[in-house]
């Protein structure tokens, strides 16, 4: 099934969040932390993305 990124609004097909690698793990803890509610309305994409920000300090 598809959905849309609430962050890019690219489509993604939701099978993809499954895969998981360090950057995304640090990403979905950091998207906990903040109180997002459901971390698998973000592409795979933004969510290594968010994950690198924060592994580089740089937040978001």
């Amino acid at each position: 099934m598809l959905k849309t990124c609430k962050r890019c609004f690219r489509e993604f097909d939701e099978e993809d969040v499954l895969d998981t690698s360090p950057t995304t793990e640090l990403a979905d803890i950091f998207l906990q932390g903040i109180g997002v509610e459901d971390i698998n309305d973000l592409c795979p994409e933004c969510r290594e993305e968010l994950g690198v920000m924060n592994l580089l300090g740089f937040g978001l």
